[in-house]
């Protein structure tokens, strides 16, 4: 298997860098991930003071070393500041398939930043990684996070009843996916 998140790459598009998270981006993450909007709609709870996100930051510096999925830091080209999070998790190099997961400081929303790192996430998945499928999940009434893969070019696959026990409760979600073939769109 290669050692692809043991030797991430940095990635651009035309107006962001995605990059390793670093120990010294707890202060930007905390600032969007100690926000209730932020983390409304996915399965982790608000950072309730700095040593959350040191914690998370540990957990993603663990998993790079290990060669397992994580995300890229998504940081804005013009401010330089890490505005969110956006990369794969649940990787099957056996079953050449990823989930693709994100996250962003709720200032940038509505702008196109997301849809654009998805996009790029999901090149370095068909081009590096070669994988044959990229899902994605949100819950049922995150238009946002939809609207968001059905822009990236993913297609809606359905509704996982009750797929996920998060913040006490089960979850419907919709799933997304999106196979090399699909990029005929482009």
């Amino acid at each position: 298997m290669k050692e692809v998140f043991r030797n991430l790459p940095t990635l651009s598009t035309s107006r962001l860098i995605l990059r390793k998270i670093k120990m010294e981006d707890a202060e930007s993450i905390f600032e969007y991930a100690s926000r209730p909007i932020t983390s409304k709609y996915t399965i982790w709870d608000v950072h309730k003071d700095i040593r959350d996100t040191r914690q998370f930051i540990r957990t993603v510096l663990d998993k790079y070393e290990n060669n397992q999925a994580d995300s890229w830091c998504i940081v804005e080209k013009k401010g330089s500041k890490v505005i969110g999070t956006c990369g794969f998790c649940n990787w099957k190099p056996e079953h050449a398939k990823a989930e693709i997961g994100y996250a962003l400081s709720p200032d940038y929303w509505r702008k196109g930043y997301t849809t654009e790192a998805v996009k790029k996430v999901i090149e370095f998945g068909f081009d590096v990684m070669e994988l044959a499928r990229m899902e994605a999940i949100c819950l049922l009434d995150n238009i946002g996070s939809y609207k968001v893969m059905e822009k990236a070019g993913m297609k809606y696959e359905g509704i996982l009843r009750h797929y996920l026990y998060a913040k006490g409760q089960f979850h419907d979600l919709r799933i997304y996916s999106i196979i090399k073939s699909d990029l005929d769109y482009l």
